[in-house]
């Protein structure tokens, strides 16, 4: 198997900072986290074998760790350059740089020596937890359960949690006693600790450290380029991204004093029965009195009830009241001063291989969430420009009643403005540029559909030709309801998407259409219905005109059967791998079996892996048998391992993200090493780097997105790109 030797480290740490509030590097930058231990161990040691090294505790008759014969071994494993891996590698990695480091001596380890089978489970799709993924893969060197699912839980949140401040109670008589012994001043933090609740903890570590190796050893490592990328995603979060102090901070401020007032008069509409639009089951209850049965208090819920025109005036303003203090996105705010180092950027905000295609998630601030609005003012007629710099200057210094004339409120405006909080540091520029169309290309390359293709080569509008063959008639920019339609086919119809889902995105982007023609007789759909069984009511030609979601499915597919055809030919080729267990070319990737994966080999050389695939016949809602293919992996939404169904069209979309994300790859790798351009972030198929000001182009920074590396030869990919100081949509 393909996998170097390294050592495996894990630490154990506690502080009086939230971990989970405020990210990996914020914590491991905080006065108060100290370490509780290092376990470790080198590739060559015995099969078992783990070191141990912890600082004294001498409040606890605790002396550091004699293990020195160890250290020096791992210390000079370091020094030669080996490799070093640990699960979820960031954590590691901050806690080595700055706290081992600078407070015990300790050698640096290179970006290049880091590894992480955290990072490497998610590449095989597997989860990204320890104990999930030894699991799934049914490890047979794995932690001690008893002590994960009861010890070893007792454990980690006895010593990371820390007692109430100290206080002149009897009861820390003997805590004052030892420090006073062992000659160290009183602690401002207590926590729970004592010689056996350690001894627990450094065994729950050592144990870790081996499971951490068997689940590395169980998986091939990384290829050389994917590797690559992966240092590369490392580096990118150690550097961070800049945010604007001052403008995070009047954000918290304008929140604050936005929430008293908006609950204030929440209270007023009310007549006192609501205090707050957080007291949801209240809020339910007095809507409830005003004629209106709301079943839940989500964001989506409010705006479709908004759409009523039979609420009373004082149910309305309460509906608006709420979606505007519960706008999700201004806790982003919160998020950024928690987040942010004391140069306020924000490290470790993105997730390597986040998604099962290899596409980057967010984590902390996750600018991959933040709501698609532009700061648009909300009176048509004021001719003031909008951009994000004037909504900034407005937030940092207009009056709120000129705020809510301009964009409909202060929330409204600081959602709007949440990208914009992003800027690039002094003395650089931003320079960011976002695929056009990406998967569009992407899905025509992969089916070979050379005049879907020449629409993109020839800068033509592929929404208003695909417009074009639903209407029947040339359609332009200027028919905007047309083209919408186009669109929404175009992006949404790719991966086999059915008339009914069709239906329900039309809907979901304000252009609803039916999802066929219905008999009135008897409520049966489809005009072939309506034909084959009322043949004197149907009369040829009626509803020709009538725009119905079956029309756009049947339509897309008849002008783009070639990515009808991939989606067949997908789903084939990879139930011939697993029942032949031989490799199946079909297109641009190959589908492998190797026990326990079904791999499909993209064109860069990176893999997409099926855990668990499994082939059975199926009856189908239609009455016929058709082969199945199933395999075990994350369940998108509940995020559980279960067996997942797959099909023609799923298959296709997971091939054409991912030979996406390859090309976002490649064009971060290039953009980086001109050493003009600083990759801090990138986001879906957009790509965000700080440059010196005065150097660098935007034409440039273009046409490093968009150079297509050797295995992409023939798809045209294309790239739009901008320049300023604040991050805007």
């Amino acid at each position: 198997m393909n996998r170097e030797p390294r050592a495996t480290i894990d630490f154990e740490t506690r502080s009086a900072c939230s971990l989970k509030a405020c990210g990996t590097w914020r914590y491991s930058i905080d006065p108060t986290t100290e370490i509780l231990c290092l376990a470790f161990r080198l590739p060559y040691w015995e099969s078992g074998r783990t070191a141990l090294w912890h600082p004294a505790f001498k409040h606890l008759g605790i002396d550091e760790a004699d293990c020195w014969e160890d250290i020096e071994e791992l210390v000079t494993w370091i020094q030669h350059d080996g490799l070093v891996e640990a699960h979820n590698v960031f954590f590691e990695y901050c806690i080595w740089m700055n706290v081992l480091l600078p407070r015990f001596g300790w050698p640096e380890i290179r970006i290049s020596q880091w590894r992480c089978s955290a990072a490497k489970a998610a590449a095989y799709a597997l989860p990204r937890g320890l104990d999930e993924a030894i699991s799934a893969l049914h490890v047979t060197v794995k932690k001690d359960t008893r002590k994960t699912e009861t010890e070893g839980v007792r454990v980690l949140k006895a010593v990371h949690v820390s007692r109430k401040t100290r206080s002149p109670r009897k009861s820390l008589k003997k805590e004052r006693l030892a420090w006073d012994k062992a000659g160290v001043p009183h602690p401002t933090l207590l926590w729970h600790e004592s010689q056996q609740l350690f001894g627990d903890l450094w065994a729950y570590c050592r144990q870790d450290v081996l499971a951490e190796e068997a689940l590395s050893e169980a998986l091939e490592d990384l290829n050389e380029h994917e590797t690559e990328v992966f240092l590369f995603d490392l580096m990118t979060n150690a550097r961070g991204f800049q945010l604007d102090r001052a403008a995070v901070i009047k954000a918290l401020a304008m929140l604050d004093h936005e929430a008293k007032l908006l609950n204030k008069e929440l209270a007023k509409v009310t007549d006192g029965y609501v205090d707050k639009a957080s007291q949801r089951e209240n809020m339910k209850l007095w809507f409830a009195t005003e004629g209106l049965t709301l079943y839940d208090t989500k964001g989506a819920t409010i705006d479709d009830t908004l759409k009523r025109t039979d609420l009373t005036p004082r149910a309305r303003r309460a509906l608006e009241l709420m979606r505007a203090l519960g706008r999700s996105s201004t806790a982003k705010y919160v998020a950024m001063a928690n987040w942010a180092g004391v140069d306020w950027r924000v490290r470790g905000g993105l997730l390597y291989h986040g998604a099962s295609t290899g596409r980057w998630s967010g984590k902390g601030v996750q600018p991959h969430n933040f709501p698609k609005l532009s700061p648009k003012p909300k009176d048509q007629k004021d001719k003031l420009p909008t951009d994000i710099s004037t909504l900034w200057e407005a937030l940092k210094s207009a009056t709120r009643a000129l705020i809510n004339r301009r964009w409909g409120g202060v929330m409204e405006a600081l959602s709007a403005g949440l990208r914009g909080a992003i800027i690039a540091p002094p003395g650089h520029t931003l320079y960011v540029a976002d695929f056009a169309g990406i998967e569009a290309r992407v899905l025509l390359w992969c089916a070979g559909d050379e005049a879907g293709l020449d629409l993109f080569r020839q800068h033509q509008d592929p929404y208003c030709d695909m417009a074009a063959s639903i209407f029947h008639r040339p359609v332009t920019k200027a028919d905007e309801k047309e083209r919408g339609i186009g669109k929404i086919a175009i992006l949404g119809l790719g991966y086999q998407m059915g008339p009914s889902k069709f239906c329900d995105t039309c809907a979901l982007a304000g252009m609803p259409i039916p999802e066929d023609t219905y008999c009135e007789e008897c409520g049966k759909g489809s005009k072939s219905h309506r034909k084959e069984n009322h043949p004197f009511d149907y009369a040829d030609g009626e509803d020709e005109d009538t725009l119905t979601a079956v029309k756009v499915v049947d339509a897309y597919r008849a002008k783009y059967w070639r990515v009808q055809q991939l989606w067949n030919d997908q789903e084939a080729a990879a139930i011939a791998a697993v029942e032949s267990r031989l490799p199946v070319q079909c297109g641009v990737v190959r589908w492998e079996y190797r026990a326990p994966f079904l791999y499909c080999v993209l064109p860069s050389g990176r893999r997409l892996a099926y855990c668990e695939p499994r082939v059975k016949m199926t009856r189908m809602p239609w009455g016929k048998d058709k082969a199945v293919l199933s395999h075990m992996g994350v369940h998108p939404k509940i995020k559980q391992w279960m067996r997942l169904t797959v099909y023609g069209g799923l298959l296709v979309e997971n091939i054409v993200q991912a030979i996406s994300r390859d090309l976002m790859a490649d064009g971060m790798l290039r953009a980086e090493a001109t050493g003009r351009y600083r990759i801090v972030l990138t986001v879906h198929d957009e790509l965000i780097a700080e440059a010196p000001s005065g150097t660098g182009s935007v034409q440039e920074f273009e046409q490093l997105m968009s150079t297509l590396p050797d295995w992409a030869a023939g798809c045209p990919v294309d790239a739009e790109g901008w320049t300023g100081e604040r991050y805007r949509k």
